[in-house]
């Protein structure tokens, strides 16, 4: 009994046919710390720094994306401190409509820090020197605008990983 037909030798062989060039438009994922920024992907795909257009774009997106967590931590501490004022005017308050619904607001407000926090952590461990230094000043210049506004307290109410 002749099995030759199913042997892999029998498989048309490709290796003349013309394959565009696609370029190097994969993602790079990088273990070690880096300045170079090409082909960088930040958190998704779409999101895919190619030029160095891409990067200054890229670098200016995630320092206001940093600036805007600042004054998010700042907005939510006002907001609590709002809501247990609220709460303690109202003597008779546990397990009323309002407390829950203040308990559903803070939770909502601490999802929504949660997710800028992860964000910016995943950003920062793409390894990328010109991506941490766009989180350093975002960071600074948020905290520079907000941050006063805590009165000295330290509303750590989030798991900030930057």
């Amino acid at each position: 009994m002749d099995h030759s037909s199913h042997l892999i030798s029998n498989v048309p062989d490709h290796s003349n046919h013309d394959h565009m060039d696609m370029g190097d438009e994969t993602c790079s994922m990088n273990m070690i710390f880096t300045w170079d920024y090409k082909n960088v992907c930040v958190v998704f795909k779409w999101w895919h720094i190619r030029t160095t257009l891409d990067l200054v774009l890229s670098i200016l997106a995630i320092a206001f994306l940093c600036y805007v967590y600042e004054f998010l931590k700042q907005f939510i501490h006002k907001k609590q401190l709002y809501y247990n004022s609220t709460l303690n005017l109202n003597v008779n308050n546990t397990g009323s409509k309002l407390e829950k619904r203040i308990k559903l607001m803070n939770s909502c407000y601490y999802g929504l820090q949660v997710t800028f926090s992860f964000m910016i952590m995943l950003i920062f461990m793409t390894y990328n020197g010109w991506l941490m230094l766009a989180i350093l000043f975002g960071t600074i210049w948020g905290n520079y605008s907000w941050g006063f506004l805590l009165n000295g307290s330290t509303s750590d109410n989030s798991l900030a990983c930057h």
